[in-house]
């Protein structure tokens, strides 16, 4: 038994409106086994998924392996996801790198009707139509990273957070502030990260060179997968992030992986 999770997948009135692995327990080595609840919104059985909506699973899913997975480290405090926060979204990150790929897709993406399995061709169109507009979205995201720092490296007396963002905004995206607007009230993520949601974009140049073992020695291989759950997963908190990643690639984690993804397409 390695732990206990619970599915609750379709929106209903007053439920959680987004999708997350909430933590129910932490595990702890012979004493407890860790639960967790997935959350999400999706339709309701007998309708389609969008293949956003399978990424999503794939992301959450990620973070459910990694709280169950490393739910047997010696202190419940530094168990499962309990890691650095600027590592806890590369695990679930890279996880959607199997949604990307034609032989897992074809192992349940299947035709409504005919029942075949979704065509590589599909895929490879698919992951094609994903490239574009990479550069936006990646720009984008930095003008979110810059808005939760800026917003908590100065002195709060005074900030016009409206103008401030309205800076950010024309410095790292082509897109211009439109008056009226105040995109800083809507920014769910600066009540749970603070100042640091530069997070997503850090973990994902960790995740692109964590997929670098799995591209070259196969998606779908055990091998790789069962040196992945100890290096990684396993250990929980126990040990600096950087130390797992390296145990995992034999090197220190770098950029040359990232770099490739966006210049890629």
């Amino acid at each position: 038994m390695v732990g206990r999770f619970y599915l609750d997948l379709h929106p209903r009135d007053g439920k959680y409106k987004h999708a997350a692995q909430f933590t129910l327990q932490s595990g702890q080595a012979g004493k407890r086994l860790p639960e967790a609840a997935l959350i999400c919104n999706f339709p309701r059985p007998g309708s389609l998924l969008e293949h956003s909506e399978v990424v999503t699973f794939f992301h959450e899913f990620g973070h459910l392996l990694h709280h169950l997975l490393g739910g047997r480290t010696r202190w419940a405090g530094i168990s499962g996801v309990r890691t650095e926060w600027d590592f806890v979204e590369a695990p679930s990150q890279m996880l959607e790198e199997w949604c990307w790929d034609a032989s897992v897709l074809q192992r349940f993406a299947r035709h409504v009707e005919t029942g075949e399995p979704i065509p590589a061709d599909a895929v490879a169109r698919m992951r094609a139509a994903d490239e574009f507009g990479k550069g936006l979205r990646v720009r984008q995201q930095m003008f979110y990273a810059a808005t939760s720092l800026a917003f908590h490296d100065r002195d709060p007396a005074g900030l016009d957070t409206t103008r401030l963002s309205a800076e950010l905004q024309e410095r790292y995206t082509p897109f211009r502030h439109v008056d009226g607007t105040y995109f800083q009230e809507s920014f769910g993520h600066l009540e749970g990260y603070s100042a640091i949601y530069y997070t997503y974009m850090w973990s994902l140049v960790i995740a692109k060179d964590l997929f670098t073992v799995f591209r070259r020695e196969g998606v779908l291989d055990p091998k790789p997968a069962s040196r992945y759950r100890r290096a990684i997963l396993e250990p929980g908190g126990s040990a600096k992030a950087a130390d797992l990643v390296r145990s995992f690639l034999g090197r220190d984690y770098d950029f040359r992986a990232y770099e490739e993804w966006l210049n890629a397409g």
